[in-house]
């Protein structure tokens, strides 16, 4: 890959990031640019690590997937060489973004991890948010690493029937 396609890459990148308010998995910003015939999976996954590597975007672990999200750093270097983007990549991205927006917030907003705590247990910490703010978050302890995968795959299935149970049995007067 040249340089050129490098930094173009990298441009996409921080320029797809910059037109949302979540956090985005490494599967839907390569859907991006794949899905619009701008680049291979191979390509994308090159560029993410190098973006993560130099600071610009920050890359969060979880068991099902990895998020990211642009840093100030970031932010700064998209602002900096921004006219770099020419505007035919600027409006297939903002439409390809526009058209999948709600697909992406659903997917990315629930959230569960999990680790052994001291006691040699599991703890399984799950998270609702919205537009990346924290709506509820959960922390459910399980005797097992098997449990502890069903718990949090189980979440991300059944966390919306969750939240609404509690928010109204909690409001409920």
């Amino acid at each position: 890959m040249s340089d050129q396609l490098q930094v173009l890459y990298k441009l996409m990148t921080l320029y797809t990031l910059s037109r949302v308010d979540f956090a985005m998995t490494n599967k839907q910003i390569a859907g991006v640019f794949t899905e619009l015939g701008y680049t291979n999976y191979f390509n994308v996954q090159y560029t993410i690590g190098d973006l993560v590597d130099s600071g610009l975007i920050r890359e969060d672990v979880y068991p099902d997937c990895y998020y990211y999200s642009l840093t100030d750093a970031g932010r700064g270097s998209l602002e900096a060489l921004k006219n770099d983007l020419g505007p035919d990549i600027r409006s297939d991205i903002d439409q390809y973004l526009k058209e999948n927006r709600l697909q992406f917030r659903e997917a990315v907003s629930t959230r569960a991890d999990y680790y052994r705590s001291t006691t040699g247990d599991f703890q399984v910490h799950c998270e609702v948010l919205d537009h990346s703010e924290l709506l509820m978050e959960m922390t459910v302890t399980v005797p097992s690493e098997q449990q502890a995968k069903i718990v949090a795959k189980q979440w991300k299935k059944k966390s919306s029937d969750i939240y609404s149970y509690v928010f109204r049995t909690l409001s409920d007067d």
